[in-house]
């Protein structure tokens, strides 16, 4: 039982650094976006 335990720590502490990650990448190109759209009004 205390494996299945210390596998779902090890699990939960990757999906924390992909869900970082994707975090930033989605951000950074939500801006870029933002930037491209006030470009176009101007």
């Amino acid at each position: 039982m205390a494996g299945f335990e210390q596998q779902v720590k090890e699990r939960a502490k990757v999906l924390k650094v992909l869900l970082k990650k994707g975090v930033k990448v989605v951000g950074d190109s939500c801006k870029k976006g933002w930037l491209k759209v006030k470009q176009m009004r101007k």
